[in-house]
């Protein structure tokens, strides 16, 4: 396989972006530097460096991976990205390109990788639903992500108006809205998932 040039590797989900460059240069060392949840820090870049000067008779492969990239951690990297040492190729994985300062974006090539969104199954009975359906659900969803809340929220309401036929009134369709706004924030998805469940399982009792 030819050897790839350090790049920007655009990718919603940072794992399957890190997988994809796994199974892409099997024949090269990789070395990860993947945050899934945090920030790209200085620290995080000061041990990027380390790693990079270690030296190497066959090219190494450096994947960073982060949602978000902390300026100082970036400025860290100017030199070495512009003047990598011998061997050494950095691949930077991101949600986008605009995380990167425009000194960054200048000095590397860009790829992206789309993934296609797995189409999320609530596996709710919602004409028939119960306080123990309810509970289950809670429990089975509770730490998921703010966009997986949103998603699963709009899911549920219209299986329910589209599958189920529930009618809901104006009010209660002004509530799911304010829900839909809370999933934005740091609101709990227990709590979120729980206040809808059960505005349904009223409304099929009315």
């Amino acid at each position: 396989m030819s050897r790839p040039a350090s790049h920007i590797f655009v990718c919603l989900d940072l794992v399957k972006a890190y997988e994809h460059v796994q199974a892409k240069y099997l024949d090269f060392r990789i070395c990860s530097f993947l945050k899934e949840k945090d920030d790209f820090l200085l620290e995080d870049a000061k041990n990027v460096v380390k790693e990079a000067y270690i030296a190497e008779v066959k090219p190494k492969i450096l994947v960073l991976g982060a949602k978000g990239y902390r300026v100082e951690a970036q400025n860290s990297l100017l030199k070495i990205l512009e003047e990598p040492p011998r061997n050494i190729i950095f691949i930077l994985i991101a949600p986008t390109k605009t995380v990167f300062l425009p000194t960054i974006r200048s000095r590397l090539g860009q790829s992206e990788l789309k993934i296609e969104k797995e189409k999320i199954k609530t596996e709710l009975n919602l004409k028939n639903l119960c306080e123990n359906d309810i509970y289950n659900f809670v429990q089975k969803n509770a730490r998921i992500s703010k966009s997986e809340l949103k998603d699963t929220i709009q899911i549920i309401v219209c299986e329910a108006v589209l599958k189920h036929n529930i009618s809901f009134t104006e009010q209660e369709l002004t509530h799911f809205n304010t829900l839909l706004e809370l999933a934005q924030l740091n609101s709990r998805p227990q709590n979120m998932l729980f206040a809808l469940l059960l505005s349904i399982m009223k409304r099929k009792r009315a």
